[in-house]
């Protein structure tokens, strides 16, 4: 991440602030398809590790060499991805930056084809990896890393804006459906004011947030019927 300034911080910490893009990738279906794979394997792994924990980290490491190098990995939180880039890196490259998520998305649906597990396979949790896909969050504005001790997190309101966009009710609009959702501080930045479909989502704490859902791939299996075309 860029120095784009320093704060003066609390003894122990080291905190950089700056303009950032925003990402978080969320894999659909994955709290579902744990519970399967918990229900028929039972949290007794003496047996072996079942397959779908490989799968699953295998898809989330899919999803972060897709954004890679434009994005820098912050952390993984449980099934979705949080990466940033710097806002300079990225302005004004909107098409580049959505063709790349839309070949990242590409990848997580051949990773996740290759982990289907044979139509013999005796376990009824892991074939519904075939069912899991991704949505995609993209917001730009201003952020602090802070460290403390070894470890570090990124912290502000457009952090928090990004988080909070991952409970939406844009499925409830187009459908289960892969999508990127791009903010309108992102769209906007990125030069593609009009690509999509608009849309906007409020909350308590955040306030109204308008932004594009840009449509990035077909579908996962009977993963349900688009409800408008984007």
């Amino acid at each position: 991440m860029e120095r784009a300034g320093r704060s003066e911080s609390p003894a122990g910490t080291d905190a950089l602030a700056g303009e950032l893009y925003l990402l978080l990738a969320d894999i659909s279906g994955y709290t579902g398809f744990m519970a399967g794979v918990e229900q028929a394997h039972g949290v007794d792994f003496s047996g072996g590790i079942p397959a779908a924990y490989s799968v699953l980290g295998a898809l989330l490491n899919t999803v972060i060499s897709g954004v890679e190098p434009d994005f820098t990995l912050v952390k993984l939180e449980g099934d979705a991805v949080f990466a940033v880039a710097p806002a300079a890196s990225l302005d004004g490259e909107g098409d580049r930056v959505v063709g790349k998520l839309r070949a990242m998305y590409e990848s997580f649906t051949e990773g996740r084809t290759r982990a289907i597990p044979a139509s013999d396979h005796v376990c009824t949790a892991c074939p519904a990896v075939a069912h899991l896909d991704l949505k995609v969050v993209l917001h730009r504005g201003h952020a602090v890393r802070q460290t403390v001790g070894s470890s570090s997190d990124l912290l502000g309101p457009a952090v928090t804006v990004a988080h909070r966009l991952l409970k939406n009710t844009i499925r409830e609009r187009i459908g289960f459906r892969p999508y990127l959702f791009l903010t309108d501080a992102a769209a906007n930045a990125l030069g593609l004011p009009l690509v999509g479909l608009a849309h906007h989502e409020e909350y308590q704490d955040a306030g109204l947030i308008r932004g594009r859902i840009v449509e990035l791939g077909e579908p996962a299996q009977e993963g349900g019927s688009s409800a408008v075309a984007l």
